[in-house]
């Protein structure tokens, strides 16, 4: 009756968080060895095929290739900051606007409704906001995986040095991410832009403040 019966495995895929992603590249980040005799991690592996540079001109190469991973980590931090300025300046330009709306003499009612929907574009600005954030983090730690692991194959490792007296990022006291610190200041726009909003509600609703 069973013959041919295949019991079925239910897998459950857990949806990571990109706390969760940033601690694996912060794993990934002190994983970095300096013993050559040391079996390389899947990022070596991938960085260097065949293995590390022999002559002059390979390692002259990789010199050239982590010159540009430097500038291109750069230009990232760059772009995160004119990502903060235009989202900055669109949230000030949203909540001048709610001002606006707010000291005219309409009838209540009608401008709450208004105030709802910039306020809900607001959250979504917001939340994208946030979403860029976390991504140029990730994808900065992702970058200087690669780095460290490019110095290891010069005479002095400053990024790495960097990173150890910093502890590796492992005590909040000695090093605090300023990803953390920027992602924060969305949610705040977040909380008034939900408060602004739940207000307009209670107002059409029938609410007299």
């Amino acid at each position: 009756m069973f013959e041919g019966f295949r019991p079925v495995r239910l897998r459950w895929r857990v949806r990571r968080n990109p706390a969760d992603a940033a601690e694996s590249l912060n794993d990934l980040a002190n994983a970095v060895t300096h013993d050559s005799a040391a079996r390389p991690d899947r990022v070596e592996s991938v960085l260097l095929p065949g293995g590390p540079p022999t002559g002059d001109a390979e390692r002259a190469q990789l010199f050239e290739l982590y010159k540009i991973m430097v500038q291109t980590s750069e230009a990232l931090v760059a772009r995160r900051q004119g990502t903060n300025t235009f989202f900055l300046t669109a949230n000030g330009v949203l909540l001048t606007a709610l001002g606006f709306v707010l000291r005219a003499g309409a009838d209540p009612r009608s401008h709450s409704s208004v105030v709802a929907v910039l306020c809900l574009t607001g959250c979504i600005i917001s939340w994208a906001w946030r979403s860029l954030l976390v991504s140029f983090g990730q994808l900065n730690k992702g970058k200087f995986a690669v780095i460290l692991r490019l110095e290891k194959h010069f005479a002095a490792s400053i990024f790495e040095a960097e990173w150890a007296a910093l502890g590796r990022g492992t005590d909040p006291k000695v090093y605090r991410s300023f990803t953390e610190s920027e992602t924060r200041v969305p949610f705040v726009f977040m909380a008034i832009y939900v408060v602004a909003a739940l207000v307009a509600l209670f107002i059409v609703a029938g609410w007299q403040p």
